[in-house]
């Protein structure tokens, strides 16, 4: 199986207070491969050319949330026979793409692929969601649902609609890694910690979020994409209330509105990670020639993705297999 990796386009951080975001899938993939193993549950993490027992006690900790995969999947439907599991991905990590959650919902499906059962797609999001909760501590929970059910993702207070939106070919996301990678869990912690000491502050802040993606699905299904470009800035100005920019950030963003781009701001977590830009095609070159020659080597165009989970490219799914997805 492969899912694949997101952007949030708007209201990052304040939906852990409530408030709605709006995330895009793109097509950077996280693979998950299963096939039958001798005796052991055998991940293989191809990236980091790891091989863990996720049947041992001691297993590294960013391998933990494979092993409770496992174990809920062992209790919801049944034994899972021996298998090895081989672990890929593109999606940057730590940059705020939701690389661990599309990992993690990649080896669910698979894991649920392999047992041969049936199951629905927001029984991949929910347990991936338990996963997520040992990587990043208390997470909103949208990276999880927009690797699972790909396309254009509303997301508030844990509900989630997925929106008709056709991306406009003659635009371009482009994002650029800062290479500075954080810590989501720790940010996070941080943002809530500044709330709590400064909640009449941050409360109007937190309320001008959630305006922010209203209006940009209604700019958004209206074609009026040069005003979405705007809404991101003013989004992104409301993170470095926050406290989530930095230099490079402030940095990069700065380079993209100079050549052109409708709107920048920092994608995840911040404090590092991914930058996007909103810009007509016809400016992503100069935009990313002249953030490559400022030393930013890692630029990518992103294309949405509408499928969220699926198979690999080339592999069928097996004959017991049904997924129900929403309508």
């Amino acid at each position: 199986m492969q899912a694949p990796g997101k952007i949030i386009l708007f209201g990052e951080h304040f939906v852990v207070k409530g408030k709605p975001a709006l995330a895009l899938a793109v097509k950077l993939y996280a693979k998950s491969t299963i096939t039958v193993g001798d005796d052991k549950h055998i991940l293989y993490a191809k990236d980091m050319d790891a091989v863990v027992d996720l049947d041992s006690d001691n297993i590294p900790e960013k391998y933990k949330p494979f092993k409770k995969i496992l174990e809920i999947i062992n209790e919801e439907y049944g034994s899972v026979k021996p298998f090895k599991a081989e672990l890929s991905s593109n999606i940057p990590v730590a940059a705020g793409m939701g690389s661990s959650a599309a990992t993690a919902v990649a080896f669910t499906a698979s894991l649920l692929e392999y047992l041969g059962v049936e199951y629905e797609r927001g029984d991949v999001s929910r347990i991936a969601f338990e996963a997520e909760k040992i990587t990043h501590g208390r997470p909103s929970g949208i990276d999880n649902t927009v690797s699972t059910y790909g396309g254009f993702i509303y997301y508030k207070g844990g509900a989630i609609e997925r929106i008709g939106i056709e991306w406009p070919g003659e635009y371009v996301i482009v994002a650029i890694d800062t290479g500075i990678p954080r810590n989501t869990g720790e940010v996070v912690r941080d943002v809530l910690d500044r709330y709590d000491r400064f909640p009449d502050v941050m409360k109007p802040i937190y309320d001008s979020a959630e305006v922010i993606v209203e209006e940009a699905i209604t700019l958004l299904r209206g074609g009026r994409i040069r005003e979405v470009g705007e809404l991101m800035s003013i989004n992104h100005g409301l993170l470095v209330a926050i406290g989530v920019s930095n230099k490079a950030i402030e940095e990069i963003r700065y380079a993209m509105l100079e050549e052109g781009a409708y709107g920048a701001k920092l994608t995840g977590a911040g404090r590092g990670g991914i930058v996007i830009g909103l810009t007509p095609s016809n400016y992503v070159d100069r935009i990313i020639y002249k953030l490559m020659n400022m030393g930013y080597r890692r630029t990518m165009k992103l294309e949405p993705d509408n499928n969220g989970f699926a198979p690999c490219p080339n592999r069928g799914l097996n004959s017991g297999l049904s997924i129900k997805t929403p309508p």
